[in-house]
């Protein structure tokens, strides 16, 4: 597509594309500002991971098979599917009446996500050359970044004021406008072609069984069944049995949903791998932040969604002078290495933190984080774009967001299960000195670190407790003693983001740099070293 449009155009649609992500962007950072206010009015807080698993869950199934078909028969419907799908979710997020229905809603929502996200990094592989991409990654870059600026701060204001549905109802009208700028601005676009006949349905079921299978186990492990009760290793043995049949059905098909030589590729490899290990530590740790910053520190939803934003600052600085660095030098592992270093440094950071933590401190830090974040993740996406030639952009791009979705829906389930685990233990060790002189049924309301967050619980087990002799000191014990558990609860959720970022340093010193192509021509560049 891109050898054939003028400038103008690739800009035209790369502003249309850009609008589109932004829908899926700004819902995350809206959404994960108002996840303590969402548990507090739900009643949820042992469910909390799940408003965000079940997005990545349905996201993570969905975008390999588009990024397979979109190669075949062009971007265009399927990201209007998208929009659609997504429009409607978020509608039916916002009505939720409890928990359960929400969590469903924010399924159907992923399942939009994923048809979006899926056809958004392909098409900017199809109208920019592997060289351009770096540039353009850094805009692509800004304006994912707008979206965390406005959106922590956007969610904490709206769950603070008209409340938390708010949060998702903002998507309709992103929704429609996003449509209205696919349709008039990208061009319907044909695809490879393919026969229907040659669709690789087995695979793609039997990918979706062993992803769902998979992540389901590590979810429901701890809260519902435990890791080693029936119910979580006959999930673990689907999801093995079936990624086995997977890898044996794609190395007959015609048209694999994931070609199965993209893992002989070394540069390929080692971007997914980055991309995987990075968005289970440093994606599913600072989705907790927030929680940490309202309910430990005392601060509101839009505190904490500013002291969120700051990551998105730092990386805003350094995704775009380090796309242009890239763009004119070809040359993307140093930076690679310095992110990395940075994430590390950051996380070790934010293993550290205190139930009287200063809020400036925290945004400091998170700028930090955003230094290195910027200089990692864009540089991934061009590392995978690059290594394959121009008729693999859809599957190869779809298949790196396939692992850093894997990555961000295993991490939020491990790392929220941390968090809560964490905290309860915590909290129960820390309040053996009074735990005795409290009704048992309020002692247990004190459990969820959300509790205070609720006036409608909160209320009645403030009375009970003042009703009791030395109420008001217990009270007080109580409260300090939830702080203290939600800090050392965060710490060890950092302490999981730390060895993620140390992972991903290792795999970004032993990168090989490739030679980043000047055209569409898959001749133009030196072939890529394979396993």
């Amino acid at each position: 597509m891109g050898a054939t449009l003028t400038q103008r155009q690739r800009l035209v649609i790369f502003g249309a594309i850009m609008l589109c992500m932004f829908l899926t962007a700004i819902d995350q950072s809206i959404v994960s500002t108002a996840l303590a206010h969402i548990a507090a009015d739900l009643h949820g807080f042992k469910s909390l991971s799940w408003v965000i698993s079940s997005y990545l869950v349905t996201s993570t199934v969905t975008i390999p098979v588009v990024g397979k078909l979109s190669d075949m028969f062009g971007r265009k419907a399927f990201m209007l599917a998208g929009i659609a799908i997504f429009v409607a979710a978020s509608a039916a997020c916002g009505a939720a009446p409890t928990m359960t229905v929400l969590i469903l809603a924010r399924a159907a929502q992923g399942v939009g996500a994923g048809l979006i996200v899926s056809c958004v990094f392909a098409t900017l592989g199809d109208i920019f050359t592997p060289l351009e991409r770096a540039k353009y990654f850094a805009f692509f870059t800004g304006m994912f970044t707008f979206a965390q600026l406005a959106g922590p701060g956007l969610g904490g204001l709206l769950a603070d004021g008209p409340g938390w549905r708010w949060c998702f109802y903002i998507n309709l009208p992103l929704g429609i406008g996003a449509s209205i700028f696919i349709i008039t601005q990208l061009p319907r676009g044909g695809g490879a072609g393919g026969r229907i006949a040659d669709i690789d349905f087995r695979g793609a079921l039997l990918l979706g069984v062993s992803t769902v299978a998979l992540l389901f186990a590590v979810v429901w492990a701890s809260p519902a069944f435990g890791w080693t009760s029936p119910e979580t290793l006959g999930l673990i043995a689907v999801a093995v049995v079936t990624a086995v049949a997977f890898v044996f059905n794609e190395r007959t098909q015609i048209q694999p949903i994931i070609p199965l030589a993209l893992f002989r590729n070394v540069p390929f490899v080692q971007g997914v791998a980055m991309t995987t290990f990075a968005a289970f530590g440093i994606f599913a740790g600072v989705q907790f932040l927030p929680t940490y910053v309202q309910t430990s520190l005392g601060a509101s939803a839009a505190a904490s969604g500013y002291i969120v934003t700051a990551q998105a600052l730092g990386g805003l600085c350094t995704s775009i002078i380090g796309g242009q660095i890239i763009a004119r030098t070809g040359r993307f592992k140093y930076q690679m290495i310095f992110g990395t270093a940075l994430m590390a440094t950051a996380a070790f950071i934010l293993s550290h933190l205190e139930a009287n933590e200063a809020e400036w401190r925290i945004g400091v830090v998170m700028v930090l984080m955003g230094f290195g974040t910027g200089c990692v993740f864009p540089v991934t996406q061009v590392l995978v774009q690059g290594a394959v030639s121009q008729e693999q952009q859809g599957v190869a791009s779809s298949t790196r967001q396939f692992f850093n979705l894997i990555g961000q829906t295993m991490g939020v389930a491990t790392l929220g299960l941390v968090l809560t685990t964490s905290y309860v233990t915590a909290f129960t060790a820390d309040s053996v000195g009074f735990s005795s002189t409290m009704p048992p049924a309020v002692y247990q309301q004190f459990k969820d670190p959300t509790l205070a967050l609720d006036p409608v619980r909160f209320e009645p087990a403030r009375a009970a407790l003042r009703a009791l002799p030395n109420g008001e000191a217990t009270l007080n014990l109580a409260l300090q003693t939830q702080k203290r558990a939600v800090a050392t609860a965060i710490d060890h959720v950092f302490l999981g983001t730390l060895l993620m970022a140390l992972i991903v340093l290792g795999l970004a010193i032993s990168v090989r740099e490739i030679t980043l192509r000047h055209s569409f021509d898959a001749d133009d560049a030196a072939p890529a070293v394979d396993l």
